[in-house]
């Protein structure tokens, strides 16, 4: 990759610029309780978090990543998960610290910046609203905004679209194999940061099998890949 042709900066969203476990984790047993299931960890939600709210659905009625759920009870299940998201019966999440810095550290240097995520939109903007930064961006795209959601490629390739770049003038940041996948497709790089959960997956190995640019630690790292 040539960093000096970087326009664009895209960002995922959970795990990369906001830690929202806690909330989702209270949406999900809000769900279970719903149907006399128990609680689970912030840790087990974790490794469920990813592949968007539908996704999350099944495998925290399942336990398990791949597991199938009775199409009845999958249906019920979304609008319980989606009734309790609409009454803002969550937390919203925490910024995670220098997030809004390096954002505007990048704009300075004339970047535009996105983010993308598999969160809905609306869901998505309440969360951006609330840790002050929705602003900061140029484009949003949600995990309703394009025809399918990460990993495919559609959302990373929308969002170059509206912000007027090529793919290969954006570099996508995230923190799991979605991401990589997503970028990958796309023909975007992409930057893995270990801030996240990444499904119980290792970030080495996520980052072998996409051909991610790096894995950093912090988002702080993310401008010396971009000269």
């Amino acid at each position: 990759m040539n960093v000096k042709d970087v326009r664009a900066v895209l960002f995922d969203l959970d795990g990369t610029l906001i830690d929202t476990v806690k909330g989702l984790t209270q949406l999900v047993n809000l769900m279970r309780k719903d149907f006399g299931k128990p609680p689970l960890s912030e840790e087990i939600v974790g490794r469920y978090i990813g592949k968007g709210m539908l996704v999350l659905v099944r495998r925290a009625m399942t336990e398990s990543m791949d597991a199938p759920l009775d199409d009845q009870i999958y249906q019920l299940a979304v609008k319980s998960l989606f009734l309790h998201t609409e009454k803002g019966e969550y937390d919203k999440g925490t910024i995670y610290p220098g997030t809004k810095e390096v954002i505007q550290s990048l704009k300075k240097k004339g970047l535009k910046i996105a983010v993308v995520t598999n969160k809905p939109y609306n869901m998505m903007l309440e969360v951006l609203e609330q840790a002050g930064i929705k602003d900061l961006f140029d484009v949003i795209i949600g995990g309703d905004s394009a025809s399918s959601p990460k990993p495919s490629g559609a959302p990373v390739l929308l969002a170059c679209e509206k912000l007027g770049v090529e793919p290969g003038q954006a570099i996508m940041v995230g923190d799991s194999g979605n991401d990589s996948q997503s970028a990958k497709a796309a023909g975007v790089a992409c930057l893995l940061v270990s801030t996240g959960w990444s499904e119980g997956i290792p970030l080495s190995e996520i980052a072998k099998r996409d051909g991610a640019e790096a894995i950093i630690s912090t988002l702080s790292e993310v401008s010396k890949f971009i000269g």
